[in-house]
């Protein structure tokens, strides 16, 4: 068990361009409470409605600051981008996000 102040978990999910529409490619800007290794494109998914094809590009960053580009596909809707606790994200004392466990960080 880690004492909750140890266990890295996601702040927040920014959408990082001024004005996505009609963009072929946008960026998010996902910030965790801590700084954090192991983020990539296993660790993010996506939500869409109303539009196809919409895909995850590239993840990049360090610390407590990533940036997902997504490819926004075709259609007229939405993208939500999502983190998946999936165990491969841990701080320097190598706790996961969310604490030990699957999908409990998510």
């Amino acid at each position: 068990m880690s004492f909750i102040g140890n266990i890295p978990i996601v702040d927040g999910i920014q959408l990082a361009d001024a004005n996505p529409a009609q963009a072929n490619t946008v960026n998010d800007t996902v910030t965790f409470n801590q700084s954090v290794t192991g983020v990539d494109i296993a660790d993010v998914t996506l939500k869409s409605i109303g539009v196809t094809g919409a895909s995850i590009a590239a993840v990049t960053g360090s610390g407590a600051l990533y940036n997902v580009s997504v490819n926004t596909g075709q259609g007229s809707g939405t993208v939500g981008l999502n983190v998946v606790d999936n165990d491969s994200i841990n701080n320097s004392l190598a706790i996961p996000l969310g604490d030990v466990g699957l999908g409990n960080g998510n």
